[in-house]
C-alpha cells in the first residue's frame, strides 16, 4: 500500500477501534455503576454514579495506540506507542487509588513526580523552548528535566481542579487535540497525531454518558492519566519535531484551564485566602453559582478551548521570536473576562472571606463533574 495512504488508514482503523472500545466500555461503568461515588455534602449529584469512565477512556486509547504503534511505519513508533501507553496506563492506576483511598496531597504529588520522571528516563526531557524576541533556547538536561517534571505535574493538578463540570475535561479535551492532531499531522509528526486523535475519539465515547445525562463521571483516574498523557505528549512532540510543534502549543490549547486556576489561586492569595482549602472560586464554578448550567459553563471553555487552539496554528506560522506574543495576547483578553466574572460574584457574595479559626472552608465541587 502507498505509504502516503497507509498511515491515514491505520489511524482512521485505530480511531473508529477506539470510539467502540470507549463508548461500550462507559455505557457498561455507567449502568453498572462500577466504583460508584456516593454523594455527600460537597456532591452536585443526588445518587451514587460511577466514575469509572476514565478507565474506559484510557483502555481504549491504550488499544488504539497498540495498533498503532504496530502496523504504523517506522517500527521504531512500537517503542514509542507502547511506552506512552505504559506511562499512562500507571497514571490511571494512581488515579484509582486516589479514588478508592483518598489519597493526601503529598502523597498524590509524590505519584505525579515519579510518573513524570518515569517518562522522563524512558523517552528525554524537554530539550528547547521559545524564547520571546530571540531564537529558541537550548536546554541542559538538568534543566530541561526540571522543568518537564514541574510542566506535566502542574499541568496534572490543574486539569484535576477544572474537572468540576459535566462535559468540561472530556470536551475541553476532545477539541484541543483535534487540532492538536492536525498540527501534528501538518508537520509530519504521525505519532503524536494518532495518539491525539485516539484520545480525542475516546473522549467523544465518554460524552455521552456525561455531558448532558451525568450518568458518568471521569474521576481521578481519568483526569490524573489524560492530563499526564497530555502533558507528556506536548514534551514528547515538541522532541520529536525539532521543535516545529513547540511547547508552548499545548499550553496554549489548554489556557482557559491553566489561566482559570492561575487567576484563582492569585486572586485568592491577594484576599488573604489559604489557597490549600477547598473552594468554589474558580471561574467555572462562579458561574455555575452565577446561575449558568452545566452545559453552558462547560461550552463557554469548549468554544474557549477551539479559539486558543486556532490561535495556536497561527503561532507556528509566526517567527519563533514572536509566539510569546499569542499566550501574552490570550492571558490579557482572559483577565478581562475573568474581572467581569468576579465583579458579578462579589456582588452577589459569593466570595469567601477571610477564614477564621474554627471556621468550615468553603466545600468545592469536585465530584460534579
Amino acid at each position: 500500500m502507498n505509504d502516503t495512504l497507509s498511515g491515514p488508514i491505520i489511524i482512521g482503523v485505530a480511531a473508529w477501534l477506539t470510539y467502540l472500545v470507549a463508548f461500550a466500555g462507559c455505557r457498561s461503568a455507567a449502568w453498572r455503576k462500577i466504583l460508584p461515588d456516593h454523594p455527600n455534602h460537597r456532591s452536585s449529584h443526588i445518587r451514587a454514579t460511577s466514575k469509572a469512565g476514565g478507565v474506559a477512556i484510557i483502555v481504549a486509547w491504550a488499544i488504539g495506540m497498540i495498533v498503532v504503534g504496530v502496523f504504523l511505519d517506522p517500527p521504531e513508533y512500537l517503542r514509542s506507542a507502547s511506552g506512552l501507553a505504559v506511562l499512562t496506563m500507571i497514571a490511571l492506576v494512581l488515579g484509582l487509588a486516589d479514588d478508592a483511598r483518598q489519597f493526601s496531597p503529598a502523597v498524590k504529588f509524590a505519584g505525579q513526580i515519579a510518573i513524570a520522571a518515569l517518562f522522563i528516563w524512558f523517552f528525554a526531557p524537554l530539550q528547547a523552548i521559545p524564547a520571546p524576541f530571540a531564537d529558541p533556547i537550548l536546554l541542559w538536561p538538568v534543566a530541561g528535566a526540571a522543568l518537564s517534571i514541574i510542566w506535566i505535574v502542574g499541568f496534572m493538578n490543574t486539569y484535576n481542579f477544572m474537572d468540576g463540570v459535566n462535559g468540561i475535561a472530556a470536551g475541553c479535551t476532545g477539541v484541543g487535540m483535534t487540532i492538536f492532531a492536525i498540527l501534528c499531522a501538518l508537520s509530519g509528526a504521525l505519532l503524536p497525531a494518532a495518539a491525539a486523535m485516539l484520545l480525542t475519539v475516546a473522549c467523544y465515547g465518554f460524552l455521552p454518558m456525561n455531558f448532558k445525562r451525568g450518568r458518568l463521571f471521569m474521576g481521578d483516574n481519568g483526569s490524573q492519566a489524560i492530563s499526564f498523557m497530555i502533558a507528556a505528549l506536548a514534551v514528547y512532540t515538541a522532541n520529536t519535531t525539532a521543535n516545529n510543534v513547540n511547547i508552548l502549543v499545548i499550553p496554549i490549547i489548554f489556557m482557559p484551564f491553566l489561566l482559570d486556576v492561575t487567576w484563582t489561586l492569585a486572586h485568592r492569595l491577594l484576599r488573604g485566602q489559604n489557597i490549600l482549602a477547598a473552594h468554589r472560586e474558580h471561574n467555572y464554578q462562579l458561574l455555575l453559582r452565577l446561575g449558568r448550567s452545566h452545559e453552558r459553563v462547560a461550552t463557554y471553555y469548549m468554544v474557549g478551548t477551539f479559539f486558543c487552539a486556532c490561535a495556536a496554528g497561527v503561532m507556528l506560522a509566526t517567527p519563533p521570536e514572536y509566539q510569546w506574543i499569542f499566550p501574552a495576547a490570550i492571558s490579557a483578553i482572559f483577565m478581562v473576562m475573568a474581572t467581569q466574572i468576579y465583579r458579578k460574584a462579589n456582588v452577589a457574595d459569593l466570595l469567601a472571606r477571610v477564614e477564621l479559626k474554627g471556621d468550615r472552608p468553603d466545600s468545592d465541587m469536585q465530584p460534579a463533574e
